[in-house]
């Protein structure tokens, strides 16, 4: 049985670090981590807020947020505090070595922006690398652990071009609680020791990693004996984001970071390399805005690469019209699921096939969201019937033509931002440097690294998204705002889990609008899943009043389940109301939100 969070040890930590405590009245819902997948989605009250709020999926993470709000700190400032503490505590989910995207809104000026912080192919590799390098005798899962699997992380430039156009704190102050964490470490958790107990597995299976994640190994996971309450600390990380919050980016960009990193990606055969990690830039982009696309709702989400922003969009405006003509049924009965599932199908056959960096490939944005498409797919589902993958696949055309973490923040001026971040696998490529204690990504398996095959999370992908220098992996991350018809912001939401990303995303968002949910609740709702390949259903277990019967229905209409139960995905949501704020990070994580 999992040991229990202890809330005075907590309060003790943050008080060490000269952190306020308000909003850790939070910490009353969790009394300690439940055992089971379904146990581990409690129920726990709303807490809503006035002057601003932090959903993160650790709770020191949430309090660092809340710490710089309460300082004068805007929305921008408290999410890059937050998202490099998340860096240090969830090491094995996010960090300096890795990337991501931010989408934000600003409810006083009705503008909404974007940031593409996403890993790149380095310099070296072509676009059949990973299929030359299984010819030649390559290691095994190349593409996934090892120098091989390392992108040029992005994450250090995104934090400098959100604080360079949008903050108002200096880098040093918002860099400073991560590196103090850092510094004089933190207890592990349950989810710390589940990261752990995965990297052992991988290293049992395959030897030849043992090399190479000999250093993440030791540091930071004691090698193999860390348990729930465990002491970790990073040195190194913490003189790295001193370094950072001193110098800036050019810390990044030329010295010892730089020269560090690409040694030892390219000592387990990488390459990274000082010129492309000197060369790398975030951008601030458009993000995707689509109005009137859920019941009145206007969307504010991620354009390619990601997928998640195209494939939510498509899935709400198909499924707002097989609610309407269902008779509006609840989102956990059969008839609610059964049609959900199907409007996933096609969207994710369609991401499949089209879906890229747009500054390599034809991405056929407008394409994909013409309602001409949506209506299409609409006729399509069957109220009675689950679809094949390959009815889908058959009929699919355009019409004439694991290590992952999500913040959400809001401040009282109602400045919004949604920002993921990633080094996709648990613990990445599991290389890190001793000398920057930085963990790296293996972003390059986000590519379509062999023509034909499945990804690390059953993806397969088209020949648009093969490596090339520069150029972005396709992602499912799918950081979103949802404003209502007024133009208010309405919720914020995003989620860490592969391609269950963009699922369970759009359904705690289905669970806060259409369900009228308070943001706890829509997240502590089990979630579905179905990416059109593998043909079968992933689902939680459901202890609702519904029980098991929704399945039942299901499996009679001829849909395919998963063999077991297992986790849909790990969403942070805030609820924004007239009078206050609802944040809710979720439990299967054993994050904490919290606000004042």
């Amino acid at each position: 049985m999992l040991k229990p969070i202890d809330r005075r040890q907590l309060i003790a930590r943050l008080a060490l670090l000269g952190l306020s405590s308000t909003g850790l009245s939070t910490l009353a819902a969790c009394q300690g981590p439940p055992t089971g997948a379904a146990a581990s989605r409690r129920k726990h009250h709303a807490v809503r807020y006035k002057n601003g709020a932090v959903a993160a999926d650790h709770p020191l993470a949430s309090e660092v947020g809340v710490d710089v709000l309460r300082a004068g700190g805007n929305a921008i400032d408290a999410a890059i505090a937050v998202n490099a503490t998340l860096g240090v505590v969830r090491p094995y989910s996010c960090g300096l070595g890795g990337g991501g995207f931010l989408v934000a809104h600003d409810e006083r000026t009705g503008r909404s922006w974007a940031m593409n912080a996403r890993e790149t192919a380095p310099k070296g590799v072509w676009e059949s690398y990973f299929t030359d390098l299984r010819s030649s005798g390559g290691p095994e899962g190349a593409s996934r652990y090892g120098g091989h699997a390392v992108a040029v992380p992005g994450t250090p430039n995104g934090l400098f071009l959100a604080h360079r156009t949008h903050g108002t704190m200096s880098m040093s102050r918002l860099l400073a609680p991560a590196a103090e964490i850092a510094r004089d470490g933190f207890e592990a958790d349950a989810s710390h020791v589940g990261a752990v107990n995965s990297l052992a597995g991988v290293r049992a299976r395959l030897p030849w990693t043992k090399t190479i994640s000999q250093w993440t190994w030791k540091q930071w996971c004691l090698e193999g004996t860390v348990e729930v309450g465990s002491k970790l600390s990073n040195q190194a990380l913490a003189d790295t984001l001193d370094a950072l919050g001193r110098h800036g980016i050019d810390a990044w960009r030329s010295g010892t970071i730089p020269t560090g990193l690409a040694r030892v990606a390219r000592a387990s055969g990488g390459k990274l390399n000082v010129a492309s990690l000197a060369e790398y830039r975030a951008d601030e982009i458009k993000p995707l805005t689509l109005e009137n696309r859920f019941f009145g709702a206007t969307i504010v989400t991620m354009p390619p690469p990601s997928s998640g922003g195209i494939a939510i969009a498509q899935i709400l405006a198909t499924y707002e019209r097989l609610l309407e003509a269902a008779g509006r049924p609840s989102l956990d009965s059969a008839m609610g699921r059964h049609l959900l599932i199907e409007a996933m199908k096609p969207a994710f056959a369609l991401r499949a096939r089209y879906l890229a960096d747009p500054a390599f490939a034809p991405v056929p944005v407008d394409e994909l969201l013409e309602e001409a498409l949506i209506e299409k797919m609409v006729s399509e589902i069957e109220t009675d019937r689950a679809r094949t993958a390959q009815e889908i696949d058959d009929g699919l055309q355009l019409p004439d033509d694991e290590g992952t973490s999500h913040l959400c923040v809001i401040d009282g001026q109602r400045h919004a931002v949604a920002w993921t971040s990633t080094i996709n696998g648990t613990f990445g490529s599991f290389v890190g440097d001793p000398e920057s204690g930085i963990l790296l990504n293996n972003e390059m398996d986000d590519f379509t690294t062999i023509q034909g095959e499945a990804n690390l999370y059953g993806l397969r992908q088209s020949d648009w998204n093969l490596p090339v220098p520069g150029k972005r992996p396709l992602s499912s991350m799918s950081p979103t705002i949802l404003l209502d018809e007024d133009g208010s912001i309405e919720a914020i939401a995003g989620a860490s889990g592969g391609p269950r990303i963009i699922s369970a995303t759009l359904q705690v968002l289905l669970g806060m609008s259409y369900g009228d949910l308070d943001a706890a609740t829509a997240i502590d709702r089990s979630r579905v899943h179905h990416q059109w390949r593998p043909d079968s259903i992933r689902y939680e277990e459901d202890h609702s009043q519904a029980g098991s019967d929704w399945r039942t229905s299901l499996e009679n209409m001829g849909h395919t389940f998963d063999d077991a139960p297992r986790g849909v995905a790990v969403v942070q949501a805030i609820r924004v109301h007239p009078d206050g704020f609802d944040p809710a990070s979720d439990p299967r994580k054993l994050g904490v939100a919290a606000g004042y």
